[in-house]
C-alpha cells in the first residue's frame, strides 16, 4: 500500500468536502435551490476540484503525457466513475436522511460523503490512474525489463 498516496488522496478529498459543503450551503441555504439540484451541483464541482488535484498531485508520477488530451480523457473517465459513486451513494443518502428522517441537509450530506471514499480510492487507483503494466523478465524473452 502506498500510504503517502492515500494521505494525498485524503487531503484532496478534504478540500473537495469543503467545496461540496460550500456549494451546497450557497445553493440550498442561501439561494434556496431545490435540494437534489443543489446536491448534484455541489458533487460535480467537488469532482472537478478533486480530479484536478489528483491529476497534478496524487497520481502525478503516473501521468506520462501531461497534455490537454490526456487531462480531458482522464477527466471524462474520472467523472463517470466518481459521479456514479457519488450520485448513487452520496446523493441518495443526502435525500433519504433529509427527506425521510428530517436531518438537516448539511449533516445528511456529511454522512453521504463519508460513505464513498474507499470505493473512490480503489476506482482511481485501478481505473483512472492505473500504473503501467510491468514486463517480467523470462527465459523466453531475455529483452524484457524487470523491476
Amino acid at each position: 500500500m502506498d500510504f503517502k498516496r492515500i494521505l494525498r488522496f485524503q487531503l484532496v478529498a478534504g478540500g473537495g468536502t469543503l467545496v461540496n459543503m460550500g456549494v451546497l450551503w450557497l445553493l440550498k441555504g442561501r439561494l434556496e435551490w431545490p435540494l437534489l439540484a443543489s446536491g448534484a451541483c455541489a458533487i460535480e464541482l467537488a469532482i472537478l476540484h478533486n480530479f484536478t488535484w489528483h491529476y497534478f498531485v496524487t497520481w502525478r508520477e503516473r501521468i506520462t503525457s501531461p497534455h490537454a488530451r490526456d487531462y480531458f480523457s482522464r477527466l471524462w473517465r474520472y467523472n463517470l466513475v466518481t459521479a456514479s459513486i457519488d450520485f448513487s451513494v452520496n446523493l441518495t443518502v443526502l435525500y433519504l436522511l433529509n427527506h425521510f428522517m428530517g436531518m438537516h441537509y448539511i449533516a445528511a450530506n456529511a454522512i453521504g460523503m463519508a460513505c464513498g471514499p474507499v470505493f473512490k480510492y480503489l476506482a482511481n487507483e485501478r481505473l483512472i490512474f492505473k500504473a503501467a503494466a510491468r514486463k517480467v523478465k523470462s527465459a523466453a524473452d531475455p529483452d524484457a525489463a524487470s523491476d
